[in-house]
Formats: C-alpha cells, structure tokens, sequence
C-alpha cells in the first residue's frame, strides 16, 4: 500500500469481501472483515491528515529521515477504532454528527465499543445473522460510516 488511495480502494474491496461473505452465509467473517474496511478507511484519512503518502512501508525512504515517524508508524499500526478515530481528527465530528446521523450513533457502539481484531478467534456461529446484516447497513448505507469517513 503505497498510497491514501490505495488503503481506500483496499477498504472498499473488504467491504464487497464481507458482503459476499454474509450472502454465503459467513457471518463470523463478514463481520470482522467490516470491521477492517472502517480500519484501512480510517488509516486512508490519518495518512491524509498527518501530509504523508504511506506510514505503513517501513523501507519508504521518504519518510525515513524524518524524527519520530517510526513511533508515529507504530500509533498507526494500531486495529484499535476508536483510537483511530482521534488520530483521523475526526473524533470532534463524530460526536457531532452522530446525534443526527443514526448510522454514526448505532455504528459508534458496534464498531468504536465491540469491534476487534481478536473478533478472529471467537468460535463460529458468534455472529448472527441480523448482526451482521444491520452492521453492513450501517456501514454501506446512503448516510452510512464508510461514505461520513470519506466525506470529512
């Protein structure tokens, strides 16, 4: 991944994996795979916002020289949502526009509170149906978080 658009494109594509995902009837992964689309979606923004191409490629010779970017890297390298949400610098908003976007304010629960990348090891079957539904609606919806995070 070499660049904002490519961890975009990147979050799109697991989003169409987790979609195919739930029409076969794969819950468990759709719904971890959710939840990495809003992750690269979220780290496009952060790269964005910091003025850089790439935090992800260690030998980026660009960014080498700069002091302090591999801890940078390695803040960014995190699966945690929330924080994510605060190193995008989209936090503020999010607060704001959840009070009125009502897949920002069911989103914020499921993704910012429940969402993990350990999700990998619970058992099959741990996802229902109606979960995973209702989370790929809150995400790829007209007002849903994957078009707010593109959009702020």
């Amino acid at each position: 991944m070499d660049t904002p658009e490519e961890l975009e494109q990147l979050s799109i594509e697991r989003i169409e994996e987790a979609q195919i995902l739930f029409e076969s009837k794969k819950f468990d992964g759709a719904y971890y795979l959710s939840g990495y689309s809003i992750e690269l979606a979220l780290k496009a923004k952060i790269c964005r916002r910091f003025g850089v191409p790439n935090l992800f490629t260690i030998d980026e010779k660009k960014l080498q020289n700069i002091g302090g970017i591999n801890q940078v890297r390695k803040a960014v390298r995190t699966h945690n949502l929330f924080a994510l949400l605060i190193m995008s610098g989209l936090m503020e908003k999010f607060d704001v526009d959840k009070a009125s976007i009502k897949a920002l304010s069911l989103g914020s629960s499921i993704f910012f509170r429940n969402w993990s990348e350990e999700l990998r090891y619970r058992p099959c079957g741990s996802v229902k149906e109606n979960e995973c539904k209702e989370l790929l609606e809150l995400l790829t919806s007209e007002n849903g978080i994957l078009k707010w995070i593109a959009e702020n």
